[in-house]
């Protein structure tokens, strides 16, 4: 539908960007929801990981007494190759700051929700007469402008995290609630990527095992 911009006045524009900072406010939170979550299994993950790699690198070195295959080089290759994979991944994920990133995030919801009472405030002064049309057009400007300095200082949002405000908002059927957005960001596919993996020592050592 095409938007009649002529009728626009100040208050109907203030209502849109109300609207506008709500949605991008709720789409901060569920992206501060997300990169913690994203935190915690990585947690969990490197627990194990860390552990598989501790089990392989001590198999390898003394395993000969327990199953004379540890002792093999390509054994010790795959553990070797392994234990590096688990650092390089470690240090590129602490990189990636998803705890840090979650709690800008969380700053930055409230940020804006500063600036949607600013523009609430703008309708109870024009409900009750205190201001005229000039001067709610300066200040709905200035607040404008320290949304769009928010915007620019920030890391946006990604798309699922839109999906998710949209699907929790409209749906209210408990059972179609049942249903979830699937995360395929990158980040999310890495994580699962590396959940798998979690299975590769225990197979690799069982494999040789019954050799």
């Amino acid at each position: 539908m095409k938007k009649e911009y002529k009728n626009i006045t100040i208050i109907s524009e203030i209502e849109t960007k109300i609207n506008t900072l709500n949605r991008t406010r709720n789409n901060r939170i569920e992206m501060s929801k997300r990169l913690k979550k994203y935190s915690h299994k990585w947690k969990i993950i490197f627990f194990w990981l860390n552990i598989e790699a501790v089990i392989f690198v001590l198999l390898s070195l003394g395993g000969k007494e327990v199953e004379p295959s540890f002792s093999n080089s390509g054994f010790s290759l795959i553990a070797g190759v392994f234990s590096i994979y688990v650092i390089l991944l470690q240090y590129y994920v602490n990189e990636l700051n998803y705890n840090e990133r979650a709690l800008k995030t969380h700053y930055h919801q409230l940020d804006i929700e500063d600036l949607i009472l600013k523009l609430k405030k703008l309708f109870l002064e024009k409900n009750n007469s205190n201001s005229d049309d000039k001067s709610l057009i300066e200040r709905f400007d200035i607040i404008m402008f320290e949304y769009q300095s928010i915007l620019k200082n920030n890391e946006n949002h990604d798309s699922v995290d839109d999906a998710k405000h949209r699907f929790n908002k409209i749906i209210e059927d408990k059972e179609f609630k049942k249903k979830k957005i699937k995360d395929f960001t990158v980040d999310n596919i890495l994580l699962h990527v590396n959940m798998a993996i979690l299975l590769f020592p225990i197979v690799t050592i069982y494999i040789y095992f019954l050799k």
